[in-house]
């Protein structure tokens, strides 16, 4: 049967044991979502008194890779950021009304992280891809469309199931609702000014990922961070130095990204968002565009260190209507 990519339909579980199966509790709404099985094959080179230099192929490892496109929504997006970081702490907001959740996102300090089950459902097939992973996480805001998000996904080989697919409308977020700020600490944020004239963000998020193998099997038995790294890039109008001298003077700035929808309402008061906090971000690149016949901006580099005095490098706080990831 013939069908659009569009059609196929991708489940989200959270594992509570590594590599069993889990049912999906999110379908995403997927700008793009292309997962496929990905052959290891050791030659037979054994020579047969012939010049042809090979007889047999054998398969000796198999997983799954694929990279997952999606806008940034106020619950799905949450299970995602979670295998992102690793470690979440979920608690009821101060709303009051007992329906809005805050959801703190950490780095997990165990490799082997937080793993998923996705589910690909098409017209010919169901799989479930197990030890699910994500591996570089970008979150992308530009003019005039919808806040975004790319992952880079590693599993296990797929394998036949069951699946209903069920999707759920969701809060979604504009550049509208973006806002960044920078202060001399974390402290500071709160009565910071948010810098004018943002036209566009990107915060990256990368475990490295690599595969682990083992004798007596050919499918992974986990996929392991090699250390994160954590980077962000803006462009903004160029209305004063605060980035070019940190840039020049080594300056480290505490950093503030802050996606808010004030147009939907949730609880008593509360609105769907997702706020992220870097309290040791430096500036590792600036640089001015003068083009003569536009409005002078500038595009800034930055990477995020660990603040021994904070703990952290990074965190985000997701606040939305689902109670527990």
């Amino acid at each position: 049967m013939s069908q659009l990519g569009r059609q196929v339909k991708y489940g989200i579980g959270k594992e509570t044991t590594a590599g069993t199966e889990a049912a999906a509790s999110f379908w995403v709404n997927q700008l793009g979502f292309a997962l496929a099985p990905k052959v290891t094959y050791a030659d037979n080179d054994s020579a047969w008194g012939v010049v042809e230099k090979t007889n047999d192929s054998t398969i000796t490892q198999q997983w799954a890779e694929g990279s997952l496109n999606a806008k940034l929504t106020a619950d799905a997006s949450g299970l995602i950021l979670l295998a992102a970081f690793g470690s979440v702490s979920s608690q009821a907001n101060a709303d009051g009304s007992g329906s809005v959740y805050d959801h703190t996102c950490t780095i997990n300090q165990d490799i082997t992280g937080q793993t998923l089950t996705f589910i690909r459902k098409d017209a010919i097939s169901t799989l479930a891809y197990t030890l699910g992973r994500i591996g570089q996480w970008k979150l992308d805001m530009k003019l005039n469309d919808y806040i975004q998000f790319t992952a880079d996904v590693m599993a296990k080989a797929g394998t036949p199931t069951t699946a209903t697919p069920a999707y759920s409308e969701e809060t979604e977020f504009v550049a509208k609702h973006a806002s960044v700020k920078t202060a001399s600490s974390v402290a500071n944020l709160s009565s910071a000014t948010a810098q004018s004239a943002v036209e566009s963000f990107t915060l990256t998020v990368n475990p490295n990922l690599t595969t682990d193998l083992e004798a007596g099997s050919e499918d992974p038995y986990s996929f392991s961070s090699q250390g994160y790294d954590f980077s962000f890039e803006m462009e903004c109008r160029y209305n004063d130095d605060t980035f070019k001298d940190a840039y020049t003077n080594g300056t480290k700035l505490a950093f503030e990204l802050d996606i808010l929808n004030s147009d939907v309402t949730i609880g008593t008061s509360a609105h769907p968002e997702l706020k992220f906090t870097a309290p040791r971000l430096v500036v590792t690149d600036w640089a001015p565009t003068e083009d003569t016949g536009k409005p002078m901006t500038q595009k800034i580099t930055g990477t995020i260190h660990y603040s021994p005095s904070d703990a952290y490098a990074l965190k985000a706080v997701l606040t939305n209507l689902t109670a527990s990831y």
